[in-house]
């Protein structure tokens, strides 16, 4: 019965890799989405970074904003109240106790509306007549005018009467600005203040320039440091400007845990699976393929149950294993025990044919002594040489080896030395066999067939050779190994150069010949150039050939 063979669709793949393959569909979604989600949540962290450093830009801008602005309020209330001016003594009263209450100004200069100094303090940095008139002429209520140097200049317009001041300048020292202002950098953080394009107040972040004219709000990297969020724009009192810097909030470590979860997540399932199929699947079926193989090897002691690792299925398959196993290894030693007691009786029966051939054979020959005449002498004579060589044949398939079968080679030479022997009684001529043999071993179905060729080849040579009037015989035997079997080759110049033992021949011997070619599936082939009668035959065949031939139709002698 032909057995049928189905295979997979594809290649194959260990059973580790495919779990990988596995968990890893599994579970990527889930990862990417648990990855989106933690990098939403920092990319808001940042941009909430960036309104918080807006906003805390805008309240300290607030502040410096007022505290400029308190000194315009007092400027204002100076120029409201502008009574005896005019005269010397009340305008140095009134210029000395408005410093004093001005912690800002060093000096204080009154002017009308077309830039004419009205009232000045004594002493300090005060506008020139350009600038007052220039002052004068603004639109503005309110200015501030830095001419580059250590001081500004603060001014305070107001419409007024013909003579009468209008106009109020304070002149305030840049050091006393950084004084207020170092307070309220203080309070407020990392600030710094910009006087057109000079920090007057802070150090500014590495690479931050005096802001333009627009709010900006940016990320600053520096090497070594985290981010820091900066924060550059205009105070709405000019050429004042401000900068903020806030700093950026480190990654934590549960954010770092969350972007890195998925990744981790996924390695960890697959060292988990791929541990635990190597612990419970892939190691026990290793062993137990071991052990598989050990007992297909021969050794029938091999058992399932101790490498099947520790889960239900592979206890339940080892245990149908060493069940089965167990199972075979009685039945195969009572196949064992049968077969040693058929050879036992084989033997027997092949001892006791031997025995009755030998007595059926002694029979003859006493027969044939009390025989009268030649004729039935030499047929006596004749029958006891075939039944001797039955009897020889029995004799050595007693001795049969179940590994090799037959010893042709010691059948050969036993055949030979019996023939000798009872030659000479049955065809009055001595013979003398020569024989070049190879070792051979041949099956019982081809051990008759073989002995009694030659038997028969033997006698036939004796029988020309008697009636060509000759005493003596000389016959020589070949046997060899070919490439299909063994060849047998039987030589004597007796032969003569007609081929006697020839199918189509009626006499007795032919016929015998024939009929033991027939058995062997041979052909008997007569050279007249030496003279020879060779024929072919099968060999025992050895025990992994009959393996591997099983399933065949045997041969004779297979």
């Amino acid at each position: 019965m032909e057995s049928t063979e189905i295979q997979g669709s594809g290649p194959r793949r260990s059973l580790s890799f495919q779990l990988a393959v596995a968990l890893t569909l599994a579970l990527l979604p889930i990862g990417v989405l648990a990855a989106v989600l933690a990098a939403d949540g920092i990319r808001s962290t940042r941009e909430a970074e960036l309104v918080r450093a807006e906003d805390q830009f805008r309240t300290t801008a607030r502040v410096v904003d007022d505290l400029l602005s308190v000194d315009f309020l007092v400027l204002r209330a100076l120029l409201r109240n502008e009574s005896g001016l005019q005269d010397g003594r009340t305008c140095n009263t009134e210029a000395a106790n408005a410093l004093d209450d001005a912690e800002t100004f060093d000096a204080l200069v009154w002017a009308d509306m077309l830039g004419r100094p009205v009232c000045e303090s004594r002493g300090g940095t005060k506008p020139s007549t350009a600038e007052l008139t220039r002052l004068a002429a603004e639109g503005e209520r309110e200015n501030l005018i830095w001419p580059g140097g250590d001081h500004v200049f603060f001014a305070v317009r107001e419409a007024a009467s013909r003579g009468q001041p209008g106009l109020i300048v304070a002149t305030a020292s840049i050091s006393r600005l950084q004084a207020r202002l170092r307070e309220i950098a203080a309070m407020e953080g990392d600030v710094t203040v910009w006087l057109g394009d000079k920090a007057i107040v802070g150090d500014p972040p590495p690479g931050i320039s005096a802001p333009g004219g627009l709010l900006t709000v940016r990320r600053v990297s520096e090497p070594g440091q985290s981010d820091n969020v900066v924060a550059s724009g205009p105070l709405s009192i000019a050429p004042f400007a401000l900068t903020t810097v806030v700093p950026g909030a480190r990654l934590a470590f549960a954010d770092i845990l969350a972007i890195a979860a998925p990744s981790l997540m996924w390695i960890a399932a697959l060292l988990i699976g791929w541990m635990v199929v190597q612990r419970f699947v892939v190691r026990p079926l290793q062993n137990m393929a071991s052990g598989v193989r050990a007992y297909g090897a021969g050794n029938d002691h091999v058992r399932l149950s101790g490498a099947a690792g520790q889960t239900d299925e592979m206890q339940a398959f080892a245990e149908t294993f060493d069940a089965m196993a167990k199972n075979m290894a009685d039945a195969r030693q009572d196949v064992d025990t049968a077969l040693t007691e058929q050879r036992r009786l084989t033997r027997e029966v092949h001892h006791r044919v031997k025995n009755n051939l030998q007595i059926i054979t002694s029979l003859i020959s006493i027969q044939a002594r009390e025989a009268e005449g030649g004729d039935v002498s030499r047929a006596y004579a004749s029958i006891q040489m075939r039944v001797g060589a039955l009897s020889i044949v029995h004799r050595w398939l007693y001795e049969e080896s179940a590994a090799h079968g037959v010893d042709f080679t010691a059948l050969t030479q036993d055949l030979c030395a019996s023939l000798q022997q009872t030659i000479p009684t049955a065809k009055l001529v001595e013979p003398r066999i020569n024989t070049h043999l190879e070792r051979l071993h041949i099956s019982q179905d081809a051990a008759v067939p073989l002995a009694f060729l030659i038997t028969e080849v033997i006698a036939f040579a004796a029988r020309l050779a008697a009636a060509e009037g000759d005493t003596r015989l000389t016959i020589d035997i070949h046997v060899k190994r070919t490439e299909t079997g063994g060849e047998l080759q039987i030589c004597s110049d007796a032969f003569g150069e007609k081929d006697a033992l020839a199918p189509t021949e009626t006499r007795a011997a032919a016929r015998i010949v024939s009929g033991m070619v027939r058995q062997l599936r041979g052909r008997l082939v007569f050279d007249s150039g030496v003279p020879c009668y060779t024929v072919e035959f099968p060999l025992k065949q050895r025990p992994d050939k009959i393996l591997s031939d099983a399933g065949t139709k045997p041969a004779i002698g297979s």
